[in-house]
């Protein structure tokens, strides 16, 4: 009972109550499941108000280093697994807990491991962007990302997931377009091809992100 208390207060201190309601759960299962291309979900509003804002501000006093080859172009983190920013460390710490991994064990039917943590800060500006790729790593099970400012379609910067045939990508299935305190994640397969398309406008597209490994 007491550790049912402990799990029951971590997920209600950090979730927006919407997503603790049994019934909403059993909808997002099925959603996660049956979502084309492959396996998804976009769950806005994710985090309570006060929680998302604190990780946007902690994230800000990091140092963000420019990354760039053929394939992406943008600024991103160091691990934060290393942060020293005790918010960060709280966020990092609630999303590899045994309660939210359980969490997203229950939404995926995977199951997954609490002790490879995995996730950095990424930002995204005018030209920037992430060319198709399929995020395949030996062990990688989901794939997620933490919006923490808000794009117009028009502004460029969506994460688009591609339809694929025979292993190839062929067309975009789905285009997620960034919003503030929204958690997208989706499997990682041999088709779960996707993009972050370049971005055309003087926006700043900021998230955390990182994967999950299947154990």
């Amino acid at each position: 009972m007491k550790n049912q208390d402990k799990k029951g207060n971590l997920l209600q201190e950090w979730l927006d109550e919407k997503y603790l309601k049994t019934g909403n759960t059993k909808k997002l299962i099925v959603m996660f499941s049956r979502n084309k291309p492959f396996p998804f979900l976009e769950l806005n509003d994710f985090l309570k108000a006060e929680k998302a804002a604190g990780v946007l501000k902690a994230l800000s006093g990091e140092k963000f280093h420019e990354k760039e080859s053929d394939l992406f172009k943008f600024m991103q983190t160091d691990d934060l697994n290393n942060t020293s920013s005790r918010e960060l460390q709280e966020f990092r710490d609630f999303l590899y807990s045994k309660e939210f991994v359980g969490y997203m064990e229950q939404l995926t039917g995977f199951r997954l491991k609490t002790d490879a943590i995995d996730l950095a800060g990424t930002l995204y500006q005018d030209t920037d962007y992430l060319l198709c790729h399929d995020d395949r790593l030996e062990g990688r099970k989901i794939a997620y990302l933490f919006y923490l400012s808000d794009m117009e379609e028009k502004d460029g910067g969506s994460l688009n997931l591609f339809a694929s045939k025979s292993e190839v990508p062929v067309k975009i299935g789905k285009k997620i377009i960034p919003r503030f305190n929204t958690f997208a994640f989706f499997e990682v397969s041999p088709i779960s091809f996707h993009e972050v398309e370049e971005v055309i406008a003087q926006k700043q597209r900021i998230a955390i992100g990182g994967w999950f490994y299947g154990r």
